[in-house]
């Protein structure tokens, strides 16, 4: 049982600390110019090894990497629009590493280092170029050797149309200029040591005490809670993946308080009833043939989604606890 619990623990401490976390914090007002954080690049990953990318057996030269995009505020939201493989992310959310919720919305278009272009189905749309800074005392371009990676951002302003309108109108926005940010590898950098790019945050359990994990799927869409406590606080997670089309939607909420997963000494039943921005209880039995019941009012508040139930008998629940 250590080796599953000691798994959820890993699992919460990567979700946690995937790339739907911003890498470009800081914003303002949608029709004012936001600011673009002082090193956004704390949670993008290093370029794989060259000699690991190949075809046919001959090697090919590595995509350069880059990342641009941009972040502003709109109806108590922040919102950041930025570039993710071949693909436009617009991210939603609130709050910070203790408490965070938050929708993506990630969608094939043109994303280049200097043009943002993607449909978003019926919620919007974002068409944008960017232009780099040419006024010295902004300090447009700015270059960073510090830790493993190293990279190059230009400073600059996006330009073009941005129209976004999420499920029920929860958040709206419609702008034609936002200042942002691109970034690159940088060249001719000392290489350092250390690790990777990513900033993981809840990678810390000390001696986990208990964990319970349910996953639900319908179709291609999926639905996960995961609830780890450890000696001084609970970190409950959870996730909601959805696909339309072309388009996918996935929310998450994390929440780290102090707040217990109660267990019978038989380890039969369980229950947990996390705060804000989850409500209700969840309730665990497991019977003698082996089979479990994942019950109560469990949901939580997703934005786009509130009160999404995180229960129910198409759950398939586990209840981890050391020997």
């Amino acid at each position: 049982m250590r080796r599953r619990l000691a798994l959820c623990a890993l699992l919460a401490a990567t979700l946690g600390g995937s790339v739907l976390f911003p890498a470009f914090a800081g914003a303002a007002h949608p029709r004012v110019h936001h600011r673009i954080a002082a090193s956004p690049v704390k949670l993008l990953p290093p370029l794989p090894p060259s000699h690991l990318l190949s075809q046919h057996g001959e090697p090919v030269a590595p995509t350069p990497f880059f990342r641009s995009g941009f972040v502003l505020k709109a109806d108590g939201y922040k919102i950041g629009v930025s570039t993710f493989g071949s693909a436009v992310f617009l991210e939603v959310w609130r709050g910070g590493s203790g408490r965070r919720v938050q929708t993506a919305y990630l969608a094939r278009g043109v994303a280049r280092p200097e043009r943002l272009q993607a449909t978003f189905g019926s919620f919007g749309k974002v068409k944008m170029r960017f232009r780099e800074a040419r006024n010295r005392s902004w300090r447009g371009r700015v270059r960073t050797c510090r830790g493993a990676n190293r990279f190059i951002k230009r400073r600059g302003v996006f330009r073009g149309n941005l129209r976004f309108k999420g499920e029920g109108g929860y958040v709206s926005i419609r702008i034609h200029r936002a200042k942002g940010a691109v970034v690159t590898e940088a060249p001719k950098c000392r290489r350092h040591r250390g690790g990777g790019g990513f900033d993981i945050p809840f990678a810390s359990f000390s001696q986990p005490k208990s964990a319970v994990l349910a996953i639900a799927r319908q179709g291609v869409d999926a639905t996960a809670f995961l609830g780890v406590e450890d000696r001084r606080s609970t970190l409950f997670f959870a996730a909601r993946e959805e696909s339309r089309g072309k388009l996918a939607i996935v929310r998450m909420a994390v929440l780290r308080r102090r707040s217990p997963i109660h267990t019978n000494e038989a380890l039969t039943s369980a229950h947990l009833s996390p705060p804000a921005p989850f409500h209700g209880t969840g309730r665990y039995r497991a019977a003698a043939d082996g089979t479990s019941v994942w019950s109560g009012g469990l949901s939580v508040n997703f934005p786009g989604k509130p009160r999404y139930p995180l229960t129910g008998p198409e759950y398939e629940t586990f209840l981890e606890v050391p020997f």
